[in-house]
Order: C-alpha cells, then structure tokens, then sequence
C-alpha cells in the first residue's frame, strides 16, 4: 500500500492538472473518481492514526 505522502502527492498533482485546464472532458470523470478515492484513502489513514494515537496516549495515562 502506498504511503500517505505518495497518495497526497498524486492526489495535488492531479487538482493541479485540473486547475490548470489539462484535463480533458473525457479525462475529467475518472480523474474525479480517482481524485475522491485518494481522498477517501487519505481520510482512512487519517482516522486510523488517530485512533492509535488515541490508544497509546490512553495506555500512557493508564500507567500512571
């Protein structure tokens, strides 16, 4: 599975493409599938780190 920093990259580069006007309007409905599939990866990750984070600092406050 790629990194979160790889998916954010690949996800900016292709709003950027779109912002630009490279995309054409054949290429826009994928791009926007793609576009929200990395967004939702993206989001994934981040409520997973969260809550492991959540759990390690729990575990800390529970030894004390």
């Amino acid at each position: 599975m790629k990194r979160y920093s790889e998916i954010l990259a690949e996800l900016e580069a292709l709003v950027e493409k779109m912002n630009r006007g490279e995309i054409s309007i054949d290429e826009l409905g994928p791009a926007v599938k793609t576009a929200a599939k990395q967004i939702k990866t993206l989001r994934d990750k981040l409520r997973s780190t969260e809550v492991e984070i959540s759990q390690v600092l729990k575990e800390l406050d529970d030894e004390d």
